[in-house]
């Protein structure tokens, strides 16, 4: 954040030239091509972080960190991408110094649960029911789906992540239709400068063949992506499978798929109780319930099977306006808690809904809140207090999220010697001044448009409100021809 002193060619402060809401600035969401030269200069990329060491300055660190807790006026110094020290007034003459004076200092939000290529074809199913869903979306629109649409579809979702302040995701690709749709998918997170979990599963060209009780085991070009596309866990992107699970096929194919995910030493994220109960009890019969498994969903799972959940160190991941919308259940974030699952919040697919945790995470809590309060309202009872906390929440969207994605070691929490995955929001914007409560101000008043700065790794994607990404600036009317063309061919575009 620059220094309140620092005026544009009008006399006025950046700040308060956007707090006027000055169209000609206020509008642009890429810097200029030669502030992303500037940056990528300054920037090495990699597991290395950035090239130059980074001093976040005198902000509110909410670290999500129980041994530093929320530290008032205090740096945060950032060197070869790790968190190196949480301290007040530290010195770093050589640093590029962030100033944080008016913002709040958060670890970058992990999405658990998104299927990033829809980005081509958002806001397509604000009415589709589930069953719609699967139909029109896989098998259709995903058949139509060439390697350039998913780079585009990736680059795009990615950088968007990036823009609302979350720093990782699950990548859950299921028009895995070729190798070629696969790198280009992987690509296209590259490009983006994401922290990703890229889920790989199955092609979306025929949906009666890999979603209707599919005899057809997990494609073998996933041995070729663990040999050659991550042949380590220790760079920005690393693999995971999509696995269809009971839900989606047969027991002989679910159990051959987690094997074979296991014989790689990935985890495997899988759709489970949307359609009904049931799933996780046969993973149980069948013998393959773990730590490495992500279960999305599981609104209709019975409590008996959080249970299982629970004791086997298994993650749910709730994604509550999908789920919502299209008929699942009520999100079972609350039972999850219930079991000992590990929680976490995923957008799902921005085809329909908002694409931000912010509104995700705020959406699972107060639903969560409402149905622990539901037997004091027909009681005719007031409740004793709120439950879960805001601070609650936040850990949702940071430390839980890294947990239910294996990388807990690395983020989710503003922790010296941890990954500089880090968001900073302003504090000083009409909608969250003044800061009162820091952790309600980020989970309750603030979104996407309060993130000004984002770091992955150490390095910076997003300043001063602005996305430093000239690939994805470049690209931009390519995606839109992209979307208009997969509609088209599809059969479900509306105009042109």
């Amino acid at each position: 954040m620059v220094d309140e002193t620092e005026t544009s060619e009008t006399g006025m402060s950046r700040r308060n030239y956007l707090q006027t809401g000055a169209a000609a600035l206020a509008s642009v969401a890429f810097a200029s091509n030669a502030a992303a030269d500037e940056q990528e200069s300054d920037s090495s990329g990699g597991t290395s972080g950035g090239s130059n060491p980074t001093l976040i300055k005198d902000g509110t660190v909410v670290t999500v960190d129980p041994d530093h807790g929320i530290r008032y006026d205090t740096d945060v110094y950032v060197k070869n991408g790790e968190i190196r020290a949480i301290e007040k007034d530290i010195s770093a003459p050589s640093a590029d110094v962030i100033d944080a004076s008016d913002s709040i200092v958060v670890p970058g939000f992990v999405n658990a649960h998104l299927h990033t290529w829809e980005s081509g074809v958002r806001g397509i199913a604000g009415n589709w029911t589930f069953m719609e869903y699967l139909e029109k979306m896989l098998g259709n629109i995903s058949s139509q789906y060439r390697p350039q649409d998913a780079y585009l579809g990736n680059l795009f979702g990615a950088v968007q992540q990036l823009n609302a302040g979350t720093t990782t995701v699950l990548d859950w690709f299921h028009i895995a239709n070729s190798p070629g749709h696969t790198n280009r998918a992987i690509e296209g997170l590259e490009d983006a400068g994401i922290r990703a979990l890229f889920a790989h599963g199955p092609p979306g060209d025929d949906s009666a063949k890999w979603w209707e009780n599919s005899s057809v085991t997990h494609p073998d070009d996933i041995r070729r992506l663990a040999r050659e596309r991550f042949p380590s866990d220790d760079g920005l992107l690393t693999l995971a499978m999509g696995a269809r699970g009971p839900d989606y096929s047969t027991d002989e194919v679910t159990r051959k798929d987690i094997e074979l995910a296991r014989e790689l030493g990935i985890p495997v994220s899988m759709h489970i109780g949307s359609l009904g109960p049931g799933g996780v009890k046969k993973l149980d019969e069948l013998g393959l319930l773990g730590d490495d498994l992500n279960y999305v969903h599981g609104n209709r799972l019975t409590e008996e099977e959080f249970e299982l959940v629970g004791q086997s160190g298994g993650s749910l991941s709730t994604t509550p306006e999908v789920e919502l919308q299209m008929g699942m259940g009520m999100p079972a974030l609350g039972d999850a808690l219930e079991a000992g699952a590990v929680p976490s919040v995923g957008v799902d697919i921005v085809s329909n809904v908002s694409d931000d945790l912010f509104t995700q995470l705020r959406m699972a809590l107060q639903v969560e809140r409402g149905i622990r309060n539901q037997s004091a309202v027909e009681a005719n009872e007031q409740i004793q207090d709120v439950t879960p906390t805001a601070h609650r929440a936040l850990e949702f969207a940071t430390i839980e999220g890294a947990r239910a994605l294996g990388l807990e070691d690395e983020i989710g929490s503003l922790t010296p010697g941890k990954r500089a995955d880090i968001t900073i929001i302003a504090g000083d914007d009409l909608n969250t001044a003044p800061v009162h409560n820091p952790v309600e101000t980020v989970v309750l008043q603030a979104g996407i448009e309060n993130v000004d700065t984002v770091l992955v790794d150490g390095n910076v994607v997003k300043r001063d409100g602005l996305v430093y990404n000239r690939t994805a600036q470049n690209n931009l009317d390519r995606l839109e021809r992209s979307g208009r063309r997969i509609l088209r061919e599809s059969g479900l575009a509306t105009s042109e």
